[in-house]
């Protein structure tokens, strides 16, 4: 977790503050349910008992199916080696057979039909968009993120997904929250812009993607559904991928700093400094004296 935190840190340009020698953020994973994940935990179908129950009906009612046609094919074997005595006999057995097939064979279609709707109701579209507070829980007294395993086990079962590169990624993108909420610049300025989420939502992916493209593209795939499953597939793309990072990061600084900005203004001062040679700047205390805050 250490060199994860260090790392995060180097690659953001921020840094926990620190208290007693020892990072001020703590992880928490519990196996709770929250509040907002019993759909999750139910999966795709909305009734699963009576869709279980349902599938119990058919079995039973396949059973019945069986023990017409099993008779009725050993008898039309020994028929085969040898003819009926009477040919009335073999017609009178055929009618009431048929019969007795056909009134099953409408009661299973009915069954069918009736499971049938039940299934279409339970799709996984059905599913989306799940709470975001169903994985995890922010405390914002101090930098501390209460991961919930059991939601995110169960969206990895019903997605098919690594539960361990899941649970690594969505680990990381809290370790990035918190950071972009709490951080301090490493100047040692305090800067909090907690009121934006939207805009701390889209700084996280980005930085988060950035940190494990590095890794395998299964866990990429595992974040990117994971962000998708609450509502945030714009988030992955919030940023063109001709901006580098060093403009995004000195953005994401001023952000914070100019609590009386909004991104679409900070954005367009970071691109009026890139005209003006922003590729000799640096990350400084420098900074907050430049004319972007004046």
């Amino acid at each position: 977790m250490c060199s994860l935190r260090l790392e995060v840190e180097q690659a953001i340009g921020l840094k926990f503050p620190v208290k007693n020698g020892e990072a001020m953020i703590r992880f928490e994973e519990s196996m709770e349910i929250p509040r907002g994940a019993e759909h999750l935990m139910k999966g795709m179908y909305q009734n699963p008992e009576e869709v279980k129950h349902g599938f119990q009906t058919l079995q039973q009612e396949t059973a019945n199916l069986l023990e017409i046609l099993l008779p009725r094919r050993s008898r039309f074997r020994e028929w085969v080696d040898q003819l009926p005595e009477q040919p009335r006999e073999a017609e009178t057995y055929i009618k009431d057979t048929s019969e007795q097939l056909h009134r099953q064979d409408q009661r299973l279609r009915q069954m069918e039909k009736e499971l049938l709707i039940k299934l279409e109701d339970s799709g996984i579209q059905d599913l989306f968009p799940i709470p975001v507070g169903a994985f995890a829980q922010i405390g914002f007294q101090e930098p501390a993120v209460k991961l919930y395993l059991r939601p995110l086990g169960r969206l990895a079962e019903i997605l098919q997904l690594n539960p361990e590169h899941l649970r690594s990624a969505v680990r990381l993108h809290y370790l990035v929250f918190l950071l972009l909420m709490e951080g301090l610049d490493f100047d040692g300025q305090g800067c909090k812009r907690n009121n934006d989420e939207k805009v701390l939502s889209k700084l996280t992916c980005y930085f988060t993607l950035r940190q494990i493209k590095g890794q395998s593209e299964e866990v990429v795939h595992c974040y990117s559904e994971w962000v998708k499953s609450w509502g945030g597939t714009g988030l992955l793309e919030a940023f063109p991928q001709q901006n580098s990072s060093e403009k995004i990061r000195a953005a994401m600084i001023f952000w914070r700093r100019g609590t009386n900005l909004t991104w679409e203004e900070v954005w367009e001062k970071v691109k009026l400094l890139d005209s003006e040679g922003f590729s000799d700047y640096r990350f400084s205390g420098g900074m907050r004296d430049h004319k972007f805050y004046n």
